[in-house]
């Protein structure tokens, strides 16, 4: 009888291996599948609000000038109002083409700065192991050199 329990037992190890086997396949497929399903979600999402953004951005601001032009338009020539909106606006449009100009010639200026510069130079302290290697190779470089002539 000791060869049938023998038997059988291997038979139930070797199903319990199967299945360990099989079961760690399946983990490791659905893991992957998630880590992917994750990254597209993601991407999608990020996508989603982007859209959601710039239409919200859109709106806001076409929603504020198309106002600010109809009040405008509504009021007489001569209305010291219309004519401090439009002031303000003409004002407006100055001061972003001002600091437009500032940021370019800010970046110019910083080039020009670049390039007369000297980089500085990096110190680094090499590990004793690394000096040890460097020194070995350059060792067998010259045995090899020396060898070859």
């Amino acid at each position: 009888m000791s060869t049938k329990s023998g038997a059988s037992t291997a038979n139930v190890f070797s199903m319990l291996g199967d299945t360990l086997e099989s079961a760690a396949e399946a983990f490791e497929e659905a893991s992957v599948n998630s880590s992917e399903s994750a990254k597209r979600a993601a991407k999608t999402t990020k996508r989603a609000m982007g859209n959601f953004l710039h239409g919200a951005a859109y709106g806001v601001s076409y929603g504020l000038v198309y106002a600010g032009v109809f009040v405008t338009e509504l009021m007489p020539e001569n209305n010291l109002v219309r004519r401090g909106l439009v002031e303000g606006a003409e004002a407006a449009l100055d001061a972003r083409k001002k600091a437009v100009t500032a940021k370019t010639e800010d970046k110019s200026t910083k080039l020009v700065k670049a390039s007369t510069t000297k980089p500085e130079k990096r110190r680094t302290k090499a590990s004793p192991r690394a000096k040890k290697v460097v020194a070995k190779r350059a060792e067998e470089f010259d045995a090899a050199a020396a060898e070859a002539s």
